[in-house]
């Protein structure tokens, strides 16, 4: 019974994480950037850049939660990216629109707390850890009485 209140409680507690609703997902946040300059007033300069003959990329490294960093100097040109474990890239053309953009290691999806959803399950689980132990109570009560 103890370890039964035990997984209760610690599937209560992950479960307070989850009380977030997904407005805009990844995708959808990287398909809003259309230009060099949609990309630069978001971002900044980017961490590195990678030029092609008809196209250029810039990578921006990611730093912590929704950060993304660029750098203030202006000499980024690189030869090939460096490494890195959490990144966003665009790939522009020489118009300088986005063609594609792609990000590893991170989350830019967009999401909104519902804190009537989490009140909601700390009150369920609370009652419910009530009535669990009132039960257990009770049982250990006529245990004890025979």
């Amino acid at each position: 019974m103890k370890t039964f209140i035990h997984k209760l409680i610690l599937l209560s507690v992950f479960s307070l994480f989850g009380c977030t609703k997904v407005i805009y997902t990844q995708q959808q946040v990287l398909e809003r950037y259309k230009t060099k300059q949609d990309v630069t007033n978001r971002f900044g300069s980017p961490t590195e850049k990678l030029s092609g003959d008809t196209t250029e990329t810039w990578l921006y490294n990611y730093v912590g939660r929704n950060s993304v960093t660029g750098y203030s100097n202006t000499n980024t040109k690189v030869n090939d990216f460096g490494r890195y474990n959490k990144y966003v890239t665009f790939l522009f053309d020489r118009q300088g629109n986005v063609i594609r953009s792609e990000s590893t290691g991170m989350d830019l999806s967009e999401r909104e707390s519902a804190p009537g959803k989490t009140i909601g399950l700390i009150l369920g689980s609370l009652g419910l850890l009530a009535i669990i132990g009132a039960i257990a109570a009770s049982s250990m009560t006529y245990h004890f009485a025979w």
